[in-house]
């Protein structure tokens, strides 16, 4: 993995800077280092934070919980890019994202032609992490510790779009059903962190369905995409009826919609225009229990609306 150097940031106390709680229980060192690809160098280089502003009519964002498990890893993270290189997003975030599929992410020419890291060097996904891939110029990145046994955090992304700020965050909220007071203090955390924008997206595996108290917690100014857009469809990003590899892995049948992108923008702003899954069919015809992840993705199309 790459070492940064020459390079320095600044981060206030609530966001976390020297320390992380791994798998373990253990805490390590980390810092945020984002980074490019140089050609001239053939090797990725930190990057400075842009002061770009620029006139973007139509946005593509997607967000996926990739699976941290060995289980056909390789293929898996093949498949995985191929599919994101397909939609060609203007930011990607990953969720459970580790140094392994990092080193996967920086191989690819696709990524290193077109694409800015939110940490080329790895500490903030080691063990396991939320991972931001970037289009759009980022004027600032930043990860904040949330209340959490599982090292949780916020990753947020800035940039400057058609003459006004819009924040990109993802997170992957606290596991398993019994931590959802957890969440709830999470999401009482997010919401005012993501409050200074003008316009914000939040998402990520947020690890609770609709029914689930937590939704007392979500900013009413928030759009919630999917229903926005899919009424009628409950859009199950863990579909066991469908996804036979979470099904034998999990060993129960449960649809939920657990990853979710949530909108606040205002007029002029963005619009939800689309939003769709992917990853919902196997990796290969030799592999039919096999998918890119256990969690599907979403991949969602915003207008600038005047």
């Amino acid at each position: 993995m790459i070492q940064p150097s020459g390079i320095s940031y600044h981060y206030t106390d609530s966001i976390m800077t020297s320390q992380r709680r791994s798998i373990g229980g253990s805490m390590s060192d980390f810092a945020l280092f984002p980074g490019v690809y140089r050609p001239a160098a053939q090797r990725w280089e930190p990057s400075a934070a842009s002061a770009s502003e620029v006139i973007q009519p139509t946005i593509t964002i997607a967000t996926m919980n990739v699976w941290f498990e060995p289980h056909f890893f390789a293929e898996r993270c093949a498949a995985l890019l191929s599919l994101l290189q397909a939609h060609r997003p203007n930011l990607i975030a990953l969720q459970e994202a580790t140094p392994a599929l990092l080193d996967r992410v920086m191989r690819e020419p696709w990524v290193q032609r077109e694409y800015q890291l939110s940490d080329i060097a790895g500490g903030s996904i080691d063990p396991y992490g939320v991972l931001m891939l970037s289009r759009l110029p980022i004027h600032a990145w930043e990860l904040r510790a949330l209340p959490s046994a599982m090292g949780r955090a916020l990753l947020t992304a800035r940039a400057s779009l058609n003459g006004s700020t819009t924040s990109f965050a993802s997170v992957h909220l606290e596991s398993t059903s019994l931590a959802a007071p957890t969440r709830a203090r999470q999401l009482a955390k997010i919401f005012p962190w993501l409050a200074a924008a003008p316009h914000a997206l939040l998402m990520g595996d947020f690890n609770f369905c609709s029914s689930s108290y937590e939704n007392e917690q979500l900013a009413p100014a928030y759009q919630d995409v999917w229903p926005y857009i899919h009424p009628a469809d409950p859009g199950y990003t863990e579909n066991t009826e469908v996804n036979t590899m979470r099904a034998q892995h999990a060993g129960r049948h449960r649809p939920v919609r657990f990853d979710r992108i949530l909108l606040r923008s205002h007029a002029p702003g963005w619009q939800a225009e689309s939003i769709q899954l992917i990853g919902t069919a196997p990796i290969g015809s030799a592999t039919p229990d096999v998918f890119p992840s256990d969690h599907f993705g979403l991949v969602a199309r915003l207008r600038w609306q005047a």
